[in-house]
Parts: C-alpha cells; structure tokens; sequence
C-alpha cells in the first residue's frame, strides 16, 4: 500500500481520535509502509519516583508506533489488536526527546509481528520491543 499525502493525512487523523497516546504526548514523526517513527518529549508527568521514565510509558510509545506501523502497510478497514507485548529496557531515559521507531517483521492474514527500538537523546538504544498483534477482520 502507498502511502500518498490523502492517505497519510487520514492517517495523522486517526491518531488524533486515539486519546491515550495524545494524552501520553506521543507525536508522530514518519510513516511508511510497516515501518513508523514516533517521538515523545520526556517530563515530570513521564517519569517514575526513582527520576527516570516510567516503563509504562515506554511501553506506551513501543505499541503506538508498531500499531501506526500496521496502519501504513493495511488498508483503512483493517482493525487489530495487541496479543503480546515484550520490552527490554535497556538504559535509563531521564529527559529530552525519545524516538521509536518500529517495523514489521512479518505482516501475514491473522497475525502480525513487529519490534520496536527506542533510542534515548543521545542516539543510544534504551529499550527494545517485540510485539504481536492479531487482525480482527
């Protein structure tokens, strides 16, 4: 599937309807075909009680840029879920901008699986994901 301007506007359209990532501050930066870059400015609202990112919120930004990821390389029908999800954090993200950036690793008819790398400010690999997503229709 291409993604044209009209097809990426839809796109950047359907994300804005997605609250929670909106309310985490999640913004998207790239979208093609499986693959997606999602970025997140780190704050006080981010972290946990020992200083650092929470890795909830990490875990946050890995499902939302692999689900986007399916998103460019589905058509606009398609709905999916999350089965599994698995996070290695690798290093401690205390502040600035993180980027994660996902790609399909096997895009099939039922299930779908991904993974994810977040690398912190710096460029430096801070978690990894692998993730699995069943399609629903």
């Amino acid at each position: 599937m291409e993604i044209t301007p009209d097809v990426l506007e839809k796109i950047r359209a359907k994300f804005e309807q997605n609250h929670f990532p909106q309310m985490v501050g999640i913004e998207i930066d790239t979208i093609e075909p499986g693959r997606a870059k999602l970025s997140l400015e780190v704050s006080e609202k981010h972290r946990q009680l020992q200083g650092i990112m929470h890795g909830g919120a990490i875990a946050t930004l890995i499902d939302t840029a692999v689900a986007f990821a399916i998103v460019g390389a589905s058509e606009p029908s398609a709905k999916f879920t999350t089965i599994e999800l698995k996070v290695n954090y690798l290093r401690p993200i205390v502040e600035g901008r993180v980027i994660a950036e996902a790609r399909l690793i096997q895009n099939g008819k039922r299930i779908i699986v991904a993974e994810c790398d977040v690398f912190d400010p710096a460029g430096k690999l801070a978690a990894k994901g692998l993730l699995t997503y069943m399609r629903l229709n």
